[in-house]
């Protein structure tokens, strides 16, 4: 007899795919037979797309608002280590008990219906559920995919932020920055807010798009903007009030401002007191683990989730600005359609050795391919037994690539990580 499972729906959502052809009916069929929760005690809604940055803009926002009292619902994706990372209030993950139960309702209710939700379809109604039982103040959802078709566009969002625009998921979104753009605009309801640090062609689009549903947008260096100042963490508002934030980089700089521009917002049309000192505070506290963490200074170990070209420029910007000297071993394994190919060769220059892992996801770039395109001696198979060397020996270390690399090799230094 086979053992029962201590968290099924858990284990039923785990085997589940995502959808190839991206839809919001079967979740708006299940919202209705759950008496349509997502239109019921959700607060102020807010919804953040982008290529890069919107898990750091959603956790620094939610930080914020933690900070200034209130009862704060966060969905991000993906997760690291535990599914339950991505549902949190008040920076409090679900419970596998309380996961599970929600789960249990939900596919209840599909199956009665004869309808099948993907992975990320289940868990988007699971996290609307908990956060309409809460009756939560405010509720961030960070976009899955692109915008227009994500689970997450089931939510009428009074508030949109969208981060930037550049090639990513081409084969769902679209093999242009203005198709992707057109995508991620999606998201943006009739008469609501659109924060957005896109810029170029993206930012064109995403304007002439979004200027059908609102007059209410603010864009990233015309209608506000910050001003770094002397180091990769600090800068100055609009409003000349100093910040510093542990999260590093130009980049987090911009992202941050898109959270601190939104509270602007919720406090002059939303009736909110947010106040400059909690933003300080708050910023100043932020625990956002594999984000240009530096786990030790010496000897000098960093890991930092960089899985496309945008977010390994960023990451070879910090290392030029803050280390210009220094090489490192680098520990990478890279999603196929992520320009694997490229993102090694911006990484060589800085590297010592670059150990490639091969990953169990079924996207994973194969070092077998790696050697037919990038003949250096300094890119290498690596193993676990690499792993752990270089994690406790004295070289300087860089960990970088994709999240699933961090959640499939990684789980035993959780601690260290900060999760």
């Amino acid at each position: 007899m086979a053992p029962r499972l201590k968290y099924k729906n858990i284990e039923f959502l785990k085997k589940l795919g995502n959808s190839d052809k991206p839809s919001l009916t079967n979740i708006n069929k299940v919202l209705e037979i759950l008496n349509n929760p997502h239109k019921k005690n959700m607060g102020i809604k807010i919804a953040i797309s982008g290529t890069n940055g919107k898990g750091s803009v959603a956790k620094s926002l939610s930080e914020i608002l933690n900070k200034s009292k209130y009862r704060v619902g966060l969905y991000t994706s993906p997760h690291i280590f535990d599914i339950n990372e991505r549902i949190q209030i008040n920076n409090k993950k679900i419970s596998s008990k309380e996961l599970n139960e929600i789960l249990g309702i939900v596919i209840d209710k599909q199956k009665k219906a004869n309808i099948q939700l993907s992975y990320f379809e289940l868990l988007t109604v699971a996290s609307i559920f908990y956060f309409s039982k809460a009756k939560n103040n405010i509720n961030i959802f960070e976009v899955g995919l692109g915008g227009k078709y994500d689970a997450t566009n089931i939510i009428d969002s009074q508030i949109s932020i969208i981060t930037n625009v550049s090639k990513d998921h081409t084969e769902y979104l679209g093999n242009t920055i203005s198709k992707i753009a057109k995508e991620k605009v999606g998201i943006v309801k009739k008469d609501s807010y659109l924060i957005t640090s896109a810029n170029g062609i993206g930012l064109k689009v995403i304007k002439n798009c979004a200027s059908k549903k609102t007059n209410k947008i603010f864009i990233y260096n015309k209608d506000f903007k910050v001003i770094p100042h002397n180091n990769m963490n600090k800068f100055i508002s609009e409003r000349d009030f100093f910040y510093q934030t542990n999260l590093i980089g130009s980049h987090q700089i911009k992202n941050i401002s898109l959270s601190i521009k939104t509270c602007e917002i919720l406090n002059r049309f939303f009736n909110k007191n947010i106040s400059t000192n909690n933003i300080s505070k708050s910023l100043i506290n932020i625990n956002w683990p594999a984000r240009f963490q530096i786990l030790s200074n010496n000897p000098l170990k960093i890991i930092d989730v960089a899985h496309n070209i945008d977010s390994v420029q960023n990451l070879i910007d910090n290392i030029r600005n803050l280390y210009p000297k220094k090489k490192f071993n680098i520990l990478v394994a890279m999603l196929k359609d992520k320009e694997p190919l490229k993102c090694i060769n911006l990484l060589l220059p800085f590297s010592k050795k670059i150990f490639f892992f091969d990953l169990k996801h079924k996207r994973s770039f194969k070092f077998s391919d790696i050697i037919k395109k990038i003949k250096s001696k300094k890119v290498v198979k690596g193993s676990d037994n690499d792993i752990e060397l270089l994690m406790k020996n004295n070289d300087s270390l860089l960990i970088t690539g994709s999240l699933y690399f961090i959640g499939e090799k990684f789980k035993k230094y959780k601690k260290k990580l900060k999760f």
